[in-house]
């Protein structure tokens, strides 16, 4: 916790759902970024038959469609290998206390247990670190910093758009601040 984060090993995550109650909603596509000492050493993407048809205007925002989501695993025969994916990393999401709801109430279903992850909210630290911006959505933050990105809401390309933020965030916080550990950026980021 308290090793560099920007030396150490963090998994970026995003999540596509059917709508944003956590009661009501399903997860459609996970996309996960694992960095390790700066630099992206692999990715995990899955889409996730929700086991109904999707609202069109899910389609509409995510580009993802119901025929390419038949076939694919339920949440319940992929949520297992995501979470050794993550393994004990710390976990940076943009707006990430919504995607670990989701996630929590899979594995209490699916693996028997409440998840516990430490995580870092890019949202919030965007707010925090960079005030007078006016809007936070990733991909307008994106553009801030020049960030190049392909697919708006679609999990992966979201995830590695974070990861490439969060990475550019820590080095301002190393420069500019000497911050550097989960425990001191969390900190700045507690309010997500």
């Amino acid at each position: 916790m308290n090793e560099p984060l920007y030396e150490g090993n963090f998994v970026v995550i995003d999540l596509e759902t059917t709508g944003f109650s956590i009661e009501e909603a399903d997860i459609i596509e996970i996309g996960a970024v694992r960095v390790e000492g700066g630099i992206i050493s692999e990715t995990y993407s899955r889409l996730i038959y929700p086991g109904y048809f999707l609202p069109r205007r899910v389609t509409e925002i995510t580009g993802i469609t119901n025929a390419m989501v038949i076939g694919q695993p339920t949440i319940g025969e992929v949520i297992g290998e995501f979470m050794d994916f993550i393994g004990t990393n710390i976990v940076v999401g943009h707006n990430v206390k919504q995607d670990i709801k989701f996630l929590d109430k899979y594995t209490k279903i699916y693996l028997g247990k409440k998840l516990k992850i430490p995580h870092i909210c890019t949202l919030q630290l965007a707010r925090n670190l960079f005030p007078g911006l006016g809007n936070y959505t990733l991909h307008n933050l994106a553009d801030h910093f020049g960030i190049a990105y392909k697919k708006v809401h679609r999990a992966l390309d979201d995830a590695m758009t974070t990861a490439k933020l969060f990475m550019i965030m820590l080095e301002f916080l190393w420069k500019n601040m000497g911050i550097s550990s989960y425990l001191d950026i969390k900190q700045i980021s507690k309010k997500c």
